[in-house]
This record gives structure tokens, sequence and C-alpha cells, in this order.
């Protein structure tokens, strides 16, 4: 027993110090590597931080590639392939139709503008549920631009990739810029999210297996049950579910962390068979001293690109670098002060959130109250964080990139410092 409290103890050290030692090379944001874009009059410079860090460094943009796909629906509008105010629901697929009346009645500039009434979540399914009236109430959705993309897709006869290459990437020039796989610098999470992620459906399913096992074996007495077989078969059950979710469905990217943490417990159950108290105390015990060292410990660790690739999404799965995105910010700026440009309808406000800020066709609006305007998006996902904000008015703007759970608040502050401008650049989501 004493050996095996030995092995125990060196095993949480070993955990501990990989935790410890993913703190090295952050900022004091806890950020490991950052690109910033600022052009100011048209001369643009970039500040890269990190090893490796560079203009051609590929990041996860998340929903910032919500404004490519704004900008390439109304570019198509432009093209006469689709109008503003048509309904989109002959457009759908029918795995995206539903028995409610009202969304046959949602329009284009419904769904750029987020008043389609569609919910944000989509990790898990897509919720085809109509949560507004159309077009009465602002809701910023994820869900809204899964339908957007469909819409694009089934009208152009193209894949948003194909529609964004066409419409944004080519013409720009952006060369390292897509909605599909592609290899970007290595994400780091927050230790308390990576675990959560890594699990939260391994919890649920080993409890919920365990309650099942328990009761089928009391009731049908069953002479090869034992609950010592049940528990153990319930813990290799329920990471084989973890894992399917993992891969397929959820957050592949901290898949490797899972397996660290599962192996580690699953040697725990090995080491400790022979002696039931601690066979059934140990494994609780361990897994509920990962989640506090998880919650506990301010530190950001590395995890792995998504393992299995995605279909392209324009809600989420937007990927580019530092150049690509100053060119698309030049575009959009040159779209800006062409008052004929169909693109210039994007910063012009469709509907009002608050006293600061509103929402155009694909892009966020905030006000100071006293005539200065600046135009932005951001984007999260799991280990990137990334912000753009337009300030038209002094001919500048600025693009930061993180591989951090924490790159907004750095962002926030660095776009303040260099436009001048006190935005918070943050809406209800």
């Amino acid at each position: 027993m004493r050996n095996t409290i030995r092995v125990l103890i060196v095993l949480a050290a070993i955990m501990t110090a990989m935790s410890l030692s993913a703190c090295h090379k952050q900022n004091e944001y806890g950020i490991n590597n950052y690109t910033i874009v600022c052009s100011d009059n048209g001369v643009v410079e970039y500040q890269n931080y990190g090893a490796g860090t560079t203009g051609q460094t590929v990041y996860e943009l998340g929903s910032n590639g919500k404004t490519v796909a704004a900008y390439v629906a109304l570019r198509m509008v432009d093209d006469g392939i689709l109008t503003l105010d048509e309904k989109v629901y002959p457009y759908l697929d029918e795995s995206l139709r539903s028995d409610d009346p009202r969304l046959q009645e949602i329009t284009l500039k419904e769904l750029l503008c987020h008043t389609a009434g569609f919910s944000p979540s989509y990790e898990l399914g897509i919720d085809k549920k109509i949560y507004s009236d159309p077009g009465t109430e602002f809701r910023y959705s994820g869900v809204g631009y899964i339908y957007l993309q469909n819409v694009i897709e089934n009208a152009g006869a193209m894949t948003m990739d194909q529609a964004a290459a066409k419409y944004v990437f080519e013409p720009m020039g952006m060369k390292n810029s897509t909605f599909e796989s592609a290899k970007t610098i290595i994400p780091y999470m927050n230790l308390n999210n990576a675990i959560l992620y890594s699990m939260l459906i391994f919890l649920a399913s080993f409890i919920l297996l365990l309650v099942i096992v328990s009761i089928i074996g009391k009731v049908t007495k069953h002479k090869l049950y034992s609950f010592k077989t049940g528990f153990a078969g319930s813990y290799v059950a329920a990471g084989i579910i973890n894992a399917v979710f993992l891969l397929f469905f959820f957050v592949s990217k901290v898949f490797i962390l899972f397996l660290i943490v599962f192996a580690f417990a699953g040697m725990i159950l090995i080491l400790t068979h022979k002696n039931k108290k601690l066979f059934y105390i140990t494994e609780p015990v361990i897994l509920m001293l990962t989640l506090i060292l998880g919650f506990t410990l301010p530190v950001s660790v590395p995890v792995t690109n998504d393992l299995i690739a995605k279909e392209a999404n324009c809600a989420y799965s937007f990927k580019s670098t530092p150049e690509d995105m100053a060119l698309f910010c030049n575009g959009l700026m040159e779209s800006y002060n062409k008052p004929d440009d169909i693109c210039r309808m994007m910063f012009e406000p469709a509907v009002v959130i608050d006293e600061k800020n509103m929402w155009g066709l694909g892009i966020a609006i905030e006000s100071d109250g006293e005539g200065k305007t600046t135009y932005w998006h951001s984007g999260i996902n799991p280990g990137f964080q990334s912000l753009y904000v337009l300030y038209p008015k002094e001919n500048k703007y600025i693009v930061v990139l993180t591989n951090s759970d924490n790159g907004l608040n750095f962002a926030t502050e660095t776009a303040r410092t260099f436009l001048g401008f006190e935005g918070q650049w943050q809406i209800k989501r």
C-alpha cells in the first residue's frame, strides 16, 4: 500500500510540473504568441511575439469568418445572384428546414445582421429553433451564419471556400486563408478550459453508466456481475464515449490531454485493484484533484490542432495569417470609402443594440456618442482569440491575433492604445 501511495504522489507531482512548465515565454496576459497588425494612413506595421511567429503564421480566427461570409453574400447580391430582402427558405437544405412557419419569412439581410432569431449555439448540433420573430430583435447567432453559408453554397453552386476564394481571397490577394482544414500555430488553452473540455463528457458518461450497471446488476443478480467489474467497465466505456465526442463532435484539440489523464487514472485502477478501499477511493480522488488542479493553477497549456478535419463553417472555422488579414482590412476600408460599393452597406447600421452598439450587414459598430465610430469583429475558438477594429475617420485599423484563451483582453487594451479610442468591442453573445 505504501508503494502504491508513493507512486501516486510521484505521478501527481509529474502532472503538476508539466502544467507549471507551460507558463514559460508568456507575456503579462499569459499569451505565448501573438501578432499585431497596425495600419496608420496606409502604412502597415507588424509586431510579432513568440518564437517563430511571423506575418505568415496561420491562426484560427473563429467568428471573424462571419465578416468574410457577409462580404461574399453582398458580392453575390451585386452579381444579381441574391437580393437582400428575398426569403432564404428556397435555398435551404432539407436538413436545415423546420416546421416553424417563421423560417419561411427570414431574409438574407436578417441573417447578415443577426436578427433572424436563431440561437448562438452550434457546438453539438444545429439548434433550428427560432427564439424571436425574424426582424424584431438582435440575437448574435452562429447558427444564423450556418444558414447563411447554406444559402451562399446553394445559390452560387459553390462550396463556402470556393465562394470565399472567388469573391475575397483571390481579388484581395489572400493566399493563406481558408475555411477548411489547415495547420495553425500551436494553440494554448487555459488549464481550466482544457480540463473542462477534455473531461466533461467522460465524467457525465462515467457516472451515468455506473448508475445503470449498478441497477442492472442488482435487479438481475447476474453471477458475473460485481460492483468492481461494473466500476472498471464503466470507466473504460466512458473513456471510449469521451474519445469519440472529442474527435468527432467536440474539441479534438484536447484529445491528447484527455488520453494523459485517462491513462493516469487507469494506471491507478490497475495499481489498486487488490486493495478494495484504495480501488474505490483513489479514482474519484484523482479525478477530483485533476479538476481542482485545472481550476486553481493559472497557467496555459499547449494543445493540438484539430485531429479530425472539420467541414468548412463560416461561423467558426476561418483560418488566416496577419498579412492576409491586413489585405482583408484594406479591402474593407476601400469599400467603406466608396459610397457606390455594395459592401459599403456593411458599415451602415441595420439594427440598434444599445446606445453605443449597432450591427451592420456583417460587422459590429461602436460609437462613443461624439461622432467617433469604429467597426469591428472578434473571434473566439478554444486556444485562439482575435480582434480587428477599423477606425475610418482616422484612417487606421488594427488586427490582433493570439493563440490564447486570454487574447481578447490583450487585444482590447492594445487596440485602445493604438487607436486612441476607448472602445469595448464586445457584445452579449
